[in-house]
């Protein structure tokens, strides 16, 4: 690719995602949570694997028109390489939602991860995916954002058996969405009564791509990150990139408004396992 098309076609590409992300601004406001860029598998500005890769991200608003889940390769044959890309929206926002979080969370991971071969950004309600290996199918646990969430006026009035009947609701949940009859969706919802007119709310979700068996392993090893992050608040949110798992004592879903604040923990000073994008 000539410089000026490189430089023509980074103008054309600014203005597409920009007219995108003022129109799902003037109508939503989007959560964004966090992002993970690969700093030992880089590419150089303004080559082929830079404008497929772009073209990929900018592909993916309007095929989020008609999907929340979607993934697709581009083949680089100028350096032998393919761009595995992947999207997914929290299943039970609206279809004009996950059109403009798609939309919004390409563009934020093309800015923010500008030169990165691998990369995933987390909103609220979506997340978006790129690398140049093969992810699909697989279970990847790493990065995994942890957030605790906090209200005003919560009070946890049955203390002692919150955490009995968190894990009891987190397991039929996991259940459910792990052995879910739609194939494009790997995603379920529960609450239980925690007595008088106080609920828990849990949330779980798996790329539809995994197995049954995939997706129940990957969100029952979320669950052990639970008692290290969130156990005792009022939420609690743990990210992989194959799955995800929140819960709370106000209802978060549902594309209701979000009546809990997420706040993500400190990062430890030392990690026992490393990010595959670092």
């Amino acid at each position: 690719m000539s410089f000026f098309k490189s430089i023509l076609f980074q103008i054309c590409l600014f203005f597409f995602f920009k007219f995108s992300i003022d129109e799902a601004n003037k109508n939503n406001q989007l959560e964004y949570l966090s992002h993970s860029c690969s700093t030992n598998k880089t590419f150089p500005p303004n080559t082929t694997y830079e404008s497929n890769l772009h073209t990929l991200l900018a592909s993916f608003s309007s095929v989020a028109a008609t999907s929340e889940f979607y993934n697709t390769t581009s083949s680089v044959s100028a350096i032998g390489e393919t761009i595995y890309g992947m999207f997914m929206c929290r299943g039970d926002i609206k279809i004009q939602k996950c059109q403009d979080c798609i939309g919004i969370a390409s563009h934020k991971i093309a800015l923010t991860c500008p030169n990165s071969k691998e990369a995933i950004i987390w909103y609220h309600e979506c997340l978006v995916r790129y690398s140049n290996r093969s992810f699909f199918s697989t279970v990847d646990k790493w990065p995994r954002p942890k957030y605790i969430g906090y209200h005003e006026t919560a009070n946890i009035t049955t203390e002692g058996s919150y955490g009995w009947l968190l894990a009891t609701t987190l397991n039929d949940v996991i259940g459910e969405a792990a052995k879910s009859g739609n194939p494009n969706k790997k995603f379920a919802t529960k609450h239980a009564s925690l007595g008088g007119s106080q609920n828990v709310y849990t949330l779980v979700q798996c790329t539809p791509d995994l197995s049954s068996q995939d997706c129940s392993k990957c969100l029952n090893d979320v669950m052990k990150d639970i008692p290290m992050c969130c156990l005792g608040t009022d939420g609690g949110m743990v990210l992989y990139p194959s799955c995800n798992l929140m819960f709370g004592l106000h209802q978060f879903y549902s594309d209701a408004n979000l009546s809990i604040s997420w706040h993500q923990l400190p990062k430890p000073a030392a990690a026992k396992h490393k990010s595959p994008l670092s």
